[in-house]
């Protein structure tokens, strides 16, 4: 596909026209709640939460505030429409209170812009419209369900969106870029219009947009007496970038302490050459093993050591064909000799893929044990690619690959409220992650493993970081 053409399937994603509603009194109304002050807000709910007919002396008393004091207020929210004035009594629009008690929910300590926030959004906009705005079937079941199926779903799919959506005024690009890049996810919005010259009313516009993107959302917190406008991410995404910044594997400092498994990055493989090269000539007996210990570099004496590491050597030359074992003797293959030809990298590559190689380490279910979950397992340490050595629990609170296709990471409701649900993993999936990472890519040289205090750790090497890098 051609650059202009990708632009312009770019550009045909967001089709949102503020004008098709009535998008003016929205912004007249966030215009309002920026300036609210405490006492103003106290004054609004009260309104809100009472009955369509409030005596203005009842409300004074119910407020503890002086009839002065309270009009003052009064005349600051009068171009609201919530309300009349006549004859001392206060006459609340039904429709205006309904409109204000949404809008006040982003006022209260625990608002969050959630899923169900974005849903009660689109109710504002009249239903034919919807369709037109975001490309869905007119047909659809339910609307909001078809936005979150095409735009939501997964982090994939949302990055996807993200990057490709186009409003055709590059500082909407600007703001989503610095919101989703800023601590904690959140920017105050007068840092946003003082950086980029713009007035609030142009700004509360452009957070329009981006709300009915579903891409950033507008809330408020408290500042000394007045409320200060922030903006963020919709609460789900926002907790789940959290999620990923709070789980980092944190790199182990003093790597003195660590007792590597084996001794280089390539050891694995250099030792499987150790046989076959042993055996190169003429073919050596397996009892003679013992005897090349001395070049298998800093390989325990201790028989109860070495002895399982040489057998599972063995093992996997004999699973891979390089060798043949017959009457206690080991012969090599034409398949070892052309291996032993080639550089270290290749040769670990090409243990690393070769359809015969499997993990031996512990027998797994056909359940777990998957073409499809080794690959999601492998790369699960794309996380710690630049860490250095990391502990393997940490690395494990952090991960989330999907083993199965139920364990995907999606936007789901759990219960009352949605969220991207993580996998959960079995202990045998638990295990299935440490056996792909401490044999599989262990001995293709693409980690490195060891110990530290005594429990497993590992860093990915130069040959993983080039390979997952990618």
């Amino acid at each position: 596909m051609s650059s202009c053409l990708l632009e312009a399937s770019s550009i045909r994603k967001n089709k949102i026209s503020l004008t098709d509603y009535n998008y003016q009194k929205d912004i007249q109304n966030r215009l309002l709640l920026a300036k609210l002050t405490l006492d103003d807000l106290k004054v609004l709910e009260e309104i809100l939460y009472s009955s369509l007919n409030i005596p203005l002396s009842d409300l004074a008393n119910d407020l503890s505030m002086d009839v002065p004091s309270l009009s003052l207020i009064l005349e600051r929210l009068a171009p609201t429409g919530l309300f009349s004035l006549e004859k001392h009594t206060l006459h609340v629009d039904k429709e205006m209170r309904k409109y204000f008690e949404f809008q006040l929910e982003k006022l209260e300590d625990d608002f969050r812009p959630d899923m169900e926030f974005l849903q009660n959004l689109l109710k504002k906009i009249p239903i034919h419209i919807l369709p037109v705005w975001y490309s869905i079937p007119r047909t659809s079941n339910n609307i909001f369900e078809s936005l979150i199926e095409k735009h939501l779903l997964t982090p994939q799919i949302f990055q996807r969106y993200i990057a490709e959506v186009n409003f055709g005024e590059p500082i909407l690009k600007q703001i989503i870029d610095d919101v989703y890049h800023a601590k904690n996810l959140e920017v105050s919005a007068q840092d946003l219009m003082d950086k980029y010259s713009i007035t609030r009313e142009l700004f509360e516009e452009y957070m329009l947009h981006l709300e009915f993107s579903f891409i950033c959302c507008l809330s408020y917190r408290k500042k000394g007496n007045a409320l200060e406008e922030m903006v963020t991410p919709f609460h789900e995404w926002r907790e789940y970038i959290l999620f990923l910044q709070t789980s980092e594997a944190t790199s182990i400092q003093d790597d003195t302490k660590i007792i590597p498994t084996r001794p280089l990055e390539f050891s694995f493989v250099q030792d499987l050459s150790v046989i076959l090269k042993a055996a190169q000539n003429q073919p050596l007996a397996v009892d003679a093993l013992p005897s090349l210990l001395p070049h298998f570099s800093g390989l325990s004496q201790n028989p109860a050591i070495y002895k399982p590491y040489i057998d599972h050597l063995l093992t996997k030359l004999t699973l891979v064909r390089f060798i043949d074992l017959s009457s206690g003797k080991i012969v090599i293959t034409s398949f070892a000799k052309e291996w032993l030809a080639l550089p270290l990298d290749r040769q670990s590559l090409y243990f690393y893929r070769h359809p015969l190689n499997k993990i031996l380490s512990k027998k797994f279910s056909n359940t777990v044990y998957t073409e499809k979950s080794i690959r999601e397992a492998e790369r699960s340490i794309t996380r710690v690619l630049s860490k250095g050595w990391v502990l393997f629990e940490d690395f494990l609170k952090g991960c989330h690959s999907a083993l199965k296709e139920e364990s995907i990471v999606s936007l789901k409701r759990i219960g009352k409220n949605w969220k991207y649900a993580l996998p959960i993993y079995t202990s045998e999936e638990q295990e299935f992650l440490y056996a792909t990472i401490f044999e599989w890519l262990s001995e293709a040289a693409l980690v490195q493993t060891g110990s530290f205090d005594g429990k497993p750790c590992f860093r990915v090497t130069s040959l993983g970081c080039t390979l997952f890098g990618r």
